[in-house]
């Protein structure tokens, strides 16, 4: 959890930084001074602009969320890797889940029947011969749609403690999803928040995050991904 935890504290400090500055731009009048020639020249910030910086806060607030839940679930992978850990040793949780991993492969398409007859020769090879199992981490497919409601649901197939609360996480993902899928002008965005709203929800979003990385250390610490 290590990497978690300094990733985590690495985009705190970056968001912090970022908000800190649009609090200065949050002004009724600013202007920027700049060099030019050597002559001292200043120009109004348009408040278009201090808009614009305000929606791009939900593509970082969305960032730590992603990132934080990814590298949180990714240690729980590396952990059951460096412990060795085999099917039969899984913990109920996390045996359906590997499984439905590795067996989703046939969701969709025809397959021959001497395919199918080699996967389940392999997937039984992996489980009779104790073989250590490894969860890839391109199972993970977020695609922007981490909210509270979705990491409660991954905690509840995993086995870690669930955080509670976390409700305006929605909120910072549908804001994300509309930039990010051009549905939305930052403008659009931007104009229906102050920068102090912003910040509580920088701050709920933090909360939350301390709580889900010290749910999974506990996870992990505890080795819950092995059967009782």
């Amino acid at each position: 959890m290590d990497n978690t935890i300094i990733n985590f504290e690495k985009r705190k400090l970056e968001i912090n930084t970022y908000l800190d500055y649009l609090l200065l731009l949050d002004k009724d009048t600013i202007e920027l001074k700049y060099t030019e020639n050597q002559e001292v020249k200043s120009k109004e910030i348009a408040p278009e602009f201090l808009t614009t910086l305000t929606a791009n806060s939900f593509l970082l607030l969305y960032n730590v969320i992603e990132s934080t839940i990814r590298n949180s679930i990714v240690a729980i992978y590396d952990n059951i890797k460096a412990e060795g850990v085999t099917f039969n040793e899984l913990s109920e949780n996390l045996k359906k889940l590997w499984t439905k991993f590795e067996t989703d492969r046939f969701k969709e398409g025809n397959f021959r029947m001497e395919t199918i007859r080699d996967f389940v020769l392999e997937f039984a090879n992996k489980i009779v011969l104790n073989e250590v199992v490894v969860f890839s981490e391109e199972w993970m497919d977020f695609s922007g749609n981490l909210d509270a409601n979705e990491i409660r649901l991954l905690a509840e197939k995993i086995g870690f403690l669930k955080s509670p609360d976390g409700r305006n996480l929605v909120k910072i993902k549908d804001k994300r999803n509309r930039l990010a899928h051009g549905e939305h002008t930052f403008y659009d965005v931007g104009k229906d928040f102050s920068v102090r709203e912003i910040i509580e929800l920088k701050n709920e979003v933090f909360l939350y995050l301390d709580d889900v990385v010290k749910n999974v250390g506990d996870y992990i610490t505890s080795k819950s991904y092995m059967v009782n």
